[in-house]
């Protein structure tokens, strides 16, 4: 390598200090971010199959027992609020309450003192109490006068999934928590499949297993949109996109998996092998967009299909059972040890293709 060639390398770029510089008020969310997506070409132009990119995945969690700490105090301090507020009130009182003390909480420790895992949990946890209160206060009693939460009726959940999108959508727009995206599009959903079962009643039920799969694949392309703008696994569109591959692929997996079987179990060797079979290009999905997270959700279908196979080979179940785990862990060993190797393989001929402008390169 030349003294130029060298020179135009930037140097690596500080991650803890970037953001200890956020949390101290020097640098905004979005300073950061550009500050980090603009610092790998800060030295001049590289060619795609050099950059040397973040490969490690982070999942950015806590920063110490800190956050872990503040955490068990906010799930004590919820859970004794919503258990007193019932037990006083009624459940709708408590839901609303639970609500309000989550976006209270999200104040101090995800808008003002920003600590990791005490925000994750907050911003988990919003969307769902939500949903839940807006439907025992929204909803009110179906067509027939009956509670809307035991005949499931669609209509009169229409109001409360708006409301609770909407309220979704402004807590993620005000603590810019990267999950908080992942309760947005989950919201979403659930108002797409209310209004779908509104416009034509029994049709979702019907088809629940397609709409599974229709939503799985709007999930990915979303976390796709976002990956391909942090191809670096740099900034916080790498965080929201992985947390939309991760509730991308269970319903992809989940779906498949019922179309493929009929609703039933893994039983014979032709489901078990198309299982596998889908499992393997679920893989190579995964190993191609460099997300392993594609394949946490499939790992169990993967160890059904095998034990199968055993059982269809008359092999007892203590064996079986000691032959799946054995294989499962392999797979995952061999699979997570090989990750780059696997991946310069099969994305080498496709350098210059357009694909790589939408997936991390091969460091």
């Amino acid at each position: 390598m030349s003294l130029n060639e060298g020179q135009n390398r930037a140097p690596e770029l500080d991650q803890t200090r970037l953001r200890l510089a956020v949390d101290e008020g020097i640098l905004t969310d979005a300073q950061a971010d550009r500050l980090a997506e603009f610092w790998p070409h800060a030295g001049g132009n590289r060619d795609p199959l050099e950059i040397n990119h973040v490969d490690a995945e982070e999942v950015r969690f806590a920063r110490g027992f800190h956050d872990v700490f503040i955490t068990m105090g906010i799930g004590i301090l919820l859970l004794g609020l919503v258990y007193g507020l019932q037990s006083v009130a009624s459940a709708k009182i408590a839901a609303f309450g639970g609500a309000a003390a989550v976006w209270v909480l999200s104040e101090i420790f995800a808008k003002k003192m920003r600590l990791a895992l005490p925000s994750f949990v907050l911003t988990v946890t919003f969307t769902p109490m939500f949903l839940v209160a807006c439907m025992l206060g929204l909803s009110g009693p179906d067509r027939h006068g009956d509670d809307v939460l035991a005949n499931k009726d669609s209509i009169a959940l229409l109001l409360p999934a708006v409301v609770t999108l909407a309220g979704a959508a402004l807590h993620y727009w005000r603590f810019k928590v990267p999950v908080g995206l992942t309760g947005v599009t989950g919201a979403g959903l659930f108002l797409v499949a209310l209004a779908i079962d509104v416009a034509s009643p029994g049709s979702l039920e019907r088809n629940l297993v397609v709409f599974a799969l229709l939503a799985g694949l709007a999930s990915f392309a979303t976390a796709m949109v976002f990956d391909s703008r942090d191809l670096q696994r740099m900034t916080v569109n790498s965080d929201k996109a992985f947390w939309l591959h991760l509730m991308a692929a269970p319903l992809l997996m989940h779906s498949v998996f019922q179309l493929v079987t009929g609703g039933n179990s893994v039983e014979g060797a032709g489901n078990s092998i198309l299982v596998i079979g889908f499992f393997l290009a679920l893989a190579f999905v995964a190993i191609v967009v460099d997300r392993r997270a594609l394949l946490v959700s499939g790992l169990s279908y993967f160890g059904f299909a095998i034990a199968s196979l055993m059982n269809t080979a008359e092999i007892s179940n203590e064996a079986s059972f000691t032959v799946t785990l054995v294989l499962l862990g392999c797979f995952i060993l061999l699979l997570g040890s090989a990750w780059r190797s696997v991946r310069r393989l099969l994305l080498t001929p496709f350098a210059s293709s357009a694909l790589m402008r939408f997936v991390p390169a091969v460091g």
